[in-house]
């Protein structure tokens, strides 16, 4: 049974895998040397004469306790290999520290993963349910393609997202994201989470119409609101947006983009870095924001955004 050991010490706190062994066979370790062919083993995998001859020590002997330790489940045989004719079974040690469990006395752990903020978690829904994506993510095909014959350069900033939701998902199926030249009809009556804008993601383009924060094919692909009527030219701008799917009943869509590559790398760190800032004030079931990507430490790149609306 595997298992995490957490040591504390001065300098903070270190994590080791650890195996849980059958108390009745850790008695093999009480041989000072099956403790240390164990350590040799987590250095470098081998056979009994490799290890005979790195601790200089009988083949027997070391045979020996290699199958008393195989037997207890502390180290196992990985692969077999020919040498001059013959099969050599090659052992590796399974964990670095071994412990023994000598009666139940533990507490369950909340699973990390998905103890974060309430109001992330009601954001995420219905994209994630029960710790599982519950939804399509969709990015751009990084060859030039749709009416604007355009190429995708989304694909940094959706793989920190898809980091992002790997902390809160407990159960990924793979594959789980799809090119916009790859969505069927189908697929599009699912909840979706979209990462680009019009000129980048087909699906985006598909649906400008029905969003609430639009892009202006007409002029220059500016963002435009129609909660406010104000646009935006900024290449740095970003939106994020929540709202029903205008092709799948009762399900959601979810943008994550901007006038171009630095305004989707904007978007993704409002999320991923600014959400509650982004939260207040927006409907449990919809949200549209709009931002600014900001270079705060001078060194032309985007760390952080100014909330326009």
């Amino acid at each position: 049974m595997g298992s995490i050991l957490l040591e504390s010490g001065e300098d903070g706190k270190r994590a080791y895998k650890s195996l849980v062994v059958d108390p009745n066979k850790i008695g093999v370790l009480s041989s000072p040397l099956a403790v240390r062919m164990v350590q040799e083993l987590t250095r470098q995998p081998g056979c009994a004469l490799d290890i005979a001859r790195s601790m200089q020590e009988d083949e027997q002997k070391v045979y020996y306790y290699l199958k008393k330790l195989e037997k207890a489940g502390i180290v196992r045989l990985s692969k077999t290999e020919r040498r001059h004719g013959m099969t050599a079974k090659i052992y590796d040690a399974i964990a670095p520290v071994i412990s023994v469990k000598l009666h139940e006395d533990g507490h369950e752990i909340p699973d990390e993963k998905i103890t974060h903020d309430p109001a992330m978690l009601k954001f995420l829904s219905p994209f994630i349910r029960d710790g599982k994506l519950n939804a399509v993510i969709v990015i751009g095909d990084p060859y030039s393609h749709g009416r604007f014959d355009k190429a995708s350069h989304e694909g940094p900033y959706a793989f920190d997202f898809g980091i992002f939701l790997g902390k809160i998902i407990k159960n990924v199926d793979f594959p789980h994201y799809k090119l916009d030249t790859e969505v069927s009809e189908e697929d599009l009556k699912n909840n979706l989470i979209l990462i680009g804008n019009i000129k980048s993601n087909v699906v985006i383009d598909k649906m400008n119409h029905a969003l609430p924060v639009y892009f202006d094919s007409e002029d220059d692909f500016k963002v435009v609101s129609k909660h406010t009527g104000k646009s935006y030219k900024d290449p740095r701008t970003g939106v994020i947006l929540k709202f029903d799917n205008p092709f799948g009943k009762g399900k959601k869509v979810l943008i994550i983009g901007g006038i171009g590559s630095r305004g989707s790398r904007s978007s993704v760190i409002a999320l991923t870095q600014r959400f509650k800032d982004l939260a207040d004030g927006n409907d449990d079931g919809e949200m549209f924001r709009v931002f600014r990507g900001c270079d705060r430490s001078g060194n032309r790149v985007i760390d952080d955004v100014d909330i326009m609306e």
